[in-house]
């Protein structure tokens, strides 16, 4: 053997093995994927519920305050006859199953206190909206729709 030969020439190339791919994914990736997807779909359904009813409060508060500009020009029969189709309106759509739309005088007034967890319409003056077929004079309007405004902040 020749002493002089350098050993590192007989060495062979070291064989890299091929490329490692991204794909097929672990299954633990396509688990994290999926609940990204899930997510994504609840968070985005969240914001359309909310948006929804942010939009609804808005309609219905502008409502009331349509009525509460009105009552000034209008006779208090009337505001009070608008301000318990509102609250019907909102009844109906919120408590369907208790059926308020077939409530009226002492059960719609005990209806809205219950919901509202309230006593100001049986004893208050919400007392109007269960008498609204009967002349009636409002001596308290502002009070009259705070408690509409209050109940309305409750159930919505």
């Amino acid at each position: 053997m020749d002493t002089n030969t350098n050993p590192l020439a007989e060495l062979k190339d070291v064989h890299l093995p091929a490329p490692v791919s991204i794909f097929p994914l672990a299954t633990g990736w396509y688990i994290v994927i999926v609940l990204i997807f899930i997510l994504v779909a609840v968070l985005i359904w969240w914001q359309l519920r909310r948006h929804k009813k942010k939009q609804q409060q808005q309609e219905i508060f502008s409502l009331l305050k349509q009525i509460k500009a009105n009552a000034v020009t209008t006779s208090d029969e009337k505001t009070i006859e608008e301000c318990s189709i509102l609250l019907k309106r909102v009844a109906v759509a919120k408590f369907p199953e208790q059926k308020p739309q077939l409530l009226f005088g002492k059960n719609w007034l005990q209806f809205l206190d219950k919901t509202g967890k309230t006593s100001e319409f049986t004893t208050g003056c919400g007392h109007y909206l269960g008498e609204i077929y009967q002349k009636q004079q409002l001596e308290d309007k502002e009070a009259f729709f705070t408690l509409i405004e209050k109940w309305l902040r409750s159930v919505i």
